[in-house]
């Protein structure tokens, strides 16, 4: 992202971290500018910002109903605990 594209308000995410926030403000410190992010209160060099969209953020979000959830939810226990009953032997070693 160019750093003139930067300006409070812009969605932006910081790629070595995946932090995303909204840029608060805006400073020039030791001659690099810095901005701050509303989602950390931590300052990030501009020039390392991506844009990004505050929907992007959200898309993963996928709405279910909660039969779907409690029938997921189900199965995922009906597994764990077959792989629990034939993980276990009763033995008990410990190994020492």
């Amino acid at each position: 992202m160019s750093t003139d594209d930067i300006a409070v308000g812009a969605v932006v995410r910081y790629p070595r971290t995946g932090t995303t926030g909204k840029v608060v403000r805006i400073e020039e410190i030791d001659g690099r500018r810095y901005a701050e992010l509303e989602s950390t209160g931590l300052y990030y060099r501009v020039d390392e910002l991506v844009s990004t969209e505050r929907t992007a953020v959200n898309a993963e979000r996928t709405e279910r109903s909660l039969e779907d959830y409690l029938k997921e939810h189900k199965e995922i226990q009906k597994q764990l605990e077959e792989v629990w009953e034939r993980g276990i032997d009763q033995s008990c070693e410990g190994g020492g």
